[in-house]
C-alpha cells in the first residue's frame, strides 16, 4: 500500500471533526492537496478498501430510548423483497442477511430504533404482519458498550 494512502486511511479511521472542509484539513495535515485526498478516497472506494464514509448517529441522543436487535427467520425466496422493504424503513438503521450457524434459525438481522417501548413493539409487529414473519427474537439494547469504527492502524504504524 502506498504510504500516502496508508496515512490517509489512518486519518479517516479517526473520524471527522465538525468542520466545513474536513478533507482540506486532512490534506494540509498530510502535505497533499484536497483534490489528491478526494482522488485517493475515490480509488479506495472503487477498489473496495473503503466501503463507505458516513455519519454514525447515537440514537439515544436523538431521543430513541427503545432500541433492539431483532433477528428473523426469512425464507431464501423472500429475503430480497423483505430486505429491501425493511431497510427502507426510517426506524431501521442496520439490516443484514447472515449465514445461519448450526442450530440457529435466524438469517435476517435488523437494528430498530424507537422513542418508546410501545412504538418499538408496534414497528416489530408491523414488520412481522406485513411480511408474514412469525419466527423472530428481540434483543433489547440495555447499554452501549462501544461506538467506534474498526481500527486498522495504530500510532506505532508510522
Amino acid at each position: 500500500m502506498e504510504e500516502k494512502t496508508r496515512k490517509l486511511l489512518k486519518e479517516l479511521q479517526n473520524g471527522f471533526k465538525l468542520e466545513t472542509r474536513p478533507f482540506k484539513r486532512i490534506a494540509n495535515h498530510l502535505g497533499i492537496s484536497e483534490e489528491q485526498v478526494l482522488e485517493i478516497i475515490k480509488q479506495n472506494l472503487e477498489q473496495g478498501v473503503i466501503r463507505r464514509i458516513g455519519v454514525a448517529v447515537r440514537p439515544e441522543k436523538l431521543g430513541h430510548n427503545a432500541n433492539a436487535l431483532v433477528v428473523w427467520q426469512v425464507s431464501p425466496e423472500k429475503i430480497d423483497v423483505v430486505g429491501e422493504e425493511v431497510s427502507a424503513m426510517r426506524e431501521v438503521s442496520h439490516c443484514y442477511e447472515r449465514e445461519c450457524p448450526p442450530g440457529w434459525d435466524y438469517n435476517f438481522f435488523t437494528m430498530i430504533h424507537a422513542r418508546k417501548a410501545e412504538q418499538l413493539e408496534e414497528i416489530i409487529k408491523e414488520i412481522s404482519e406485513k411480511n408474514s414473519l412469525n419466527n423472530y427474537k428481540i434483543y433489547r439494547t440495555e447499554k452501549e458498550l462501544k461506538k467506534t469504527s474498526m481500527r486498522y492502524f495504530d500510532g506505532d504504524d508510522d
